[in-house]
């Protein structure tokens, strides 16, 4: 009897601390992974003070990945030949630079150094057709996602990003193609992709991500079903930045968290409206990640105006620098942040009503992302009890600067 109570006792003790253990690893797992930190990089050359041996694309080395949860490789596009295709451009023959043909290496490095990020590819970006014409023909829509498929098992992938831009589009029109099918279309290519990822997990014993971006707009959720793209992928990636720009009619903010009343723009726009639209569609705020732009946008020919505290905000210009560092009127950190230096000729000027940083030297404006905005949005984030964070995108901010602020204030 008392041998038979030693062997219960030692059972006890040992499930107790298999419990024990179990529980904290549950919870070391779950501070590495939520709230999560995703952010795009490109597979088009790095900014060129940022290279390095020779090369003018990123390597594993590069990559500061215990800041991160995701990585998105971007972008991959489809055929115009062959819509079901995906293929990175720079994979195949270019004309002024060397393909990146190691791209896969420095993939399989990178998940090496840091087994706990995921890894995904997104398909599509701005101005990236093919997608209308694929989602709405269920034999080239079957073809690409088994062409994914292949891709996320060939490689040791981790998911996908859909970056179709955009399904159905705003009233006044878009570049790519689309159709009122799209609509539905859009929802069955994330149901379909959805099914083949759980499928394909069955068989490699992971679970493949599904997510899809998003812009951050006041018609977009109007437009398309995304309280029922909600119910089937990750995450929703809302693309707050990029609200004015070399497009618009005066200069402006273009990552501002909240509504300034003087913005001439249809009363203006900002992170907490776009977010409000989403919210109100239906769309739970644990599928949403809210993004944050490393880049901003410039105008020269700026004047000062009639605002004393926030000079050459919402005036009209001439045109958009082109000429280095500026790229047709944008700007990365790495080089605004030259500009932030004693002697450069620019002041930095805060907007506490729209919650936005801008630098401005008496003729070129310059509206950008910077620590202090940083910390609100993940304050911000984190009062939403929003999915997490993402950025576009790494190229801009190599150093990972912003990146590490960013990182520690999400948690």
């Amino acid at each position: 009897m008392a041998k038979r109570i030693f062997y219960f006792s030692l059972i006890t003790l040992v499930c107790a601390c298999l419990w024990f253990y179990g529980c904290a690893s549950m919870t070391n797992n779950e501070t590495a992974i939520a709230p999560r930190v995703s952010c795009y990089i490109r597979t088009w050359p790095i900014p060129e003070a940022a290279q390095k041996g020779g090369s003018p694309y990123w390597n594993a080395g590069m990559i500061k990945g215990e800041y991160l949860t995701d990585i998105i490789i971007s972008f991959a596009l489809l055929d115009k030949n062959d819509v079901s295709l995906p293929y990175i451009p720079e994979l195949r023959p270019l004309e002024d630079i060397p393909m990146f043909t190691n791209i896969w290496d420095e993939i399989a490095s990178l998940k090496e150094k840091y087994p706990h990020l995921k890894v995904n590819v997104s398909v599509g970006g701005f101005g990236a057709d093919g997608f209308s014409d694929m989602a709405n023909d269920s034999n080239l829509r079957k073809s690409f996602i088994a062409n994914v498929c292949k891709w996320l098992e060939g490689y040791n992938l981790d998911g996908i990003d859909i970056d179709w831009e955009y399904p159905v589009g705003p009233e006044w029109g878009q570049e790519i193609k689309s159709r009122p099918a799209d609509k539905q279309n859009y929802i069955t290519l994330l149901r379909d992709l959805r099914n083949a990822l759980d499928e394909l997990g069955i068989k490699t014993g992971k679970r493949y991500g599904l997510s899809t971006a998003v812009p951050a707009s006041g018609w977009f959720p109007k437009a398309n079903d995304i309280k029922a793209a909600a119910g089937i992928v990750d995450s929703l990636k809302l693309m707050s930045y990029d609200y004015y720009g070399g497009w618009s009619a005066t200069t402006g903010h273009h990552t501002n968290l909240s509504n300034n009343p003087h913005d001439p723009a249809w009363g203006g726009w900002s992170t907490e409206q776009a977010l409000d639209e989403y919210l109100w569609a239906g769309v739970p705020p644990e599928k949403i990640m809210l993004g944050v732009g490393f880049y901003g946008h410039a105008w020269q020919g700026v004047t000062a105006g009639d605002y004393e505290d926030t000079p050459g905000l919402y005036q009209p210009y001439k045109s958009v620098p082109k000429s280095q560092p500026f790229d047709e009127g944008s700007i990365s950190w790495t080089e605004v942040k030259k500009f932030l230096q004693p002697g450069s000729g620019y002041k930095r000027y805060w907007d506490d009503i729209a919650k936005a940083p801008y630098i401005y030297n008496g003729d070129i404006w310059i509206s950008y992302t910077d620590q202090q905005q940083i910390k609100l949005l993940t304050d911000f984030v984190k009062e939403k009890k929003l999915g997490g964070v993402f950025v576009w995108e790494y190229g801009h901010d190599m150093e990972a600067e912003l990146m590490k602020v960013l990182a520690e204030n999400a948690q």
